[in-house]
C-alpha cells in the first residue's frame, strides 16, 4: 500500500514529498506519513487496470494477482448510535459542525464532542477510525487514539467520543 501524508485539516491524501496540501495549501511538512486510505472499488471487468499498480487484470479476481491489493467490496459495518442502527457506506465525519457532519444534529446535545471530532472510513480491510484532533479524545476498546493518525478497527468493537458518547461497531466480513 502507498505510504502519503494525511492532512489533518481537510484529511486530503498527499506524496511523500509534499509540503503544503495539493487540496487545501496547509502545511503538512511535519505530518508522518501513514498508509493510504483507498475507496473500495467494485471488482474489475475484464481488461480493468488495477487501481493499486495499474497492472491490466484478469475478468473477476478478487485480487490483483501482480501487486496482491484487494479489489472486491469490503465488509458491512454497522454503526449503533445512541439513536439506532446505521449502515456505514463510506466515509463519516463526526461531530457538533452541521457543516462539516450529517450526524451534527443529532450530537448536538454532547457539549464534548468536538465541532469536527472524528473521521471513519469504511475500507476493504476494515474501519478506519481517525481522531482529528478533538479535545476530548476518541478511543477504540478503550485505548486512546494518536491526533491525525488513522486506526484500523479490523474486527468489531467499541468507540469511545470523548466521555460519554459510545458507538458500538459491528464489523461482518
Amino acid at each position: 500500500m502507498a505510504r502519503v501524508r494525511v492532512c489533518p485539516t481537510c484529511g486530503g491524501e498527499n506524496a511523500l514529498a509534499t509540503i503544503r496540501c495539493t487540496q487545501c495549501g496547509v502545511s503538512i511538512a511535519h505530518i508522518s506519513l501513514t498508509d493510504a486510505v483507498s475507496p473500495i472499488p467494485e471488482p474489475p471487468a475484464a481488461g480493468a487496470s488495477c487501481p493499486h499498480c495499474a497492472a491490466t487484470l484478469p475478468p473477476s479476481c478478487a485480487a490483483c494477482p501482480y501487486c496482491g491489493e484487494s479489489l472486491g467490496a469490503g465488509p458491512r459495518i454497522t454503526m449503533e448510535w445512541p439513536w439506532g442502527a446505521r449502515v456505514l457506506d463510506g466515509e463519516l465525519i463526526v461531530g457538533r459542525d452541521p457543516a462539516a457532519s450529517p450526524l451534527a444534529e443529532q450530537v448536538r446535545g454532547y457539549d464534548n464532542l468536538s465541532r469536527r471530532h472524528a473521521r471513519l472510513r469504511l475500507a476493504a480491510e476494515g474501519l478506519w477510525v481517525e481522531d482529528l484532533g478533538s479535545t476530548n479524545g476518541t478511543f477504540v476498546n478503550e485505548t486512546r487514539l494518536t491526533p491525525h493518525q488513522p486506526f484500523l478497527l479490523a474486527e468489531s468493537g467499541r468507540l469511545r467520543l470523548a466521555k460519554d458518547f459510545v458507538v458500538t461497531v459491528r464489523i461482518m466480513k
